[in-house]
């Protein structure tokens, strides 16, 4: 981490402090942000700190923007811009689990704090929203691809619950829980999520079993 009164360079003021605000989360310190905080770790005064933030909430705002950019460029650039629109999912749903494993901090960070409603803004809301409009758009795509007549309610409704078993999966896994079960149920050992092709196998199944319902249920969707 940097040391506290380090010179910034001018103009770059509110990069440094996102950029120390991160150092603090991958140090699973995430709590301890503060606009003091930032400011004494970067070299500013708190006053230098409100010219770009006006409180702990904007603050929190801008920091999850700033990592759901990164997010989003990490989804990204994982896709390989395949016309199959069941590949491309599999692509994403692999690219959420993989960003969990590399930056785990910061995806504990996005879904772990919370924000007053008041404070989000349509900047934040396009940026939040990014990779599961993109999910939604190839869910849409599925159904397309295969001539099933479908409702918006429908899409929406099939895209949360990728995304929900997604972050079930993810979740279940950095907890710990599962490797528990299997250590003292006698559960296979497979199962326990421990490598990278185990968690892959079982998002890959999840996405098969969501398949073959929208392909079962062809016949009683409403017209898109």
């Amino acid at each position: 981490m940097r040391a506290a009164h380090q010179p910034y360079h001018h103009g770059n003021v509110k990069d440094s402090l996102l950029a120390m605000a991160l150092e603090l989360i991958d140090a699973n310190q995430g709590e301890l942000i503060s606009l003091r905080k930032l400011a004494n770790a970067v070299g500013v005064t708190p006053s230098a700190v409100y010219n770009h933030f006006a409180d702990r909430n904007a603050l929190m705002l801008a920091i999850k923007i700033r990592i759901y950019e990164k997010f989003n460029r990490f989804f990204e650039a994982r896709f390989s811009g395949t016309d199959n629109p069941e590949e491309a999912l599999l692509e994403i749903c692999f690219a959420y689990y993989q960003f969990s494993k590399k930056h785990p901090s910061q995806y504990h960070f996005l879904f772990s704090s919370t924000l007053p409603l008041e404070w989000t803004t349509p900047e934040a809301v396009k940026v939040f929203c990014r990779s599961l409009v993109r999910t939604r758009e190839i869910i849409f795509a599925i159904y397309q691809k295969h001539q099933i007549s479908c409702s918006e309610e429908a899409i929406v409704q099939t895209t949360l619950l990728i995304w929900s078993q997604l972050h079930g999966i993810v979740m279940l896994r950095n907890s710990g829980s599962i490797q528990a079960a299997v250590s003292y149920q006698d559960w296979p050992q497979s199962c326990a999520l421990a490598r990278d092709e185990e968690v892959e196998e079982l998002i890959r199944l999840r996405v098969d079993l969501l398949l073959n319902g929208i392909f079962q249920g062809r016949h009683g969707g409403r017209s898109h």
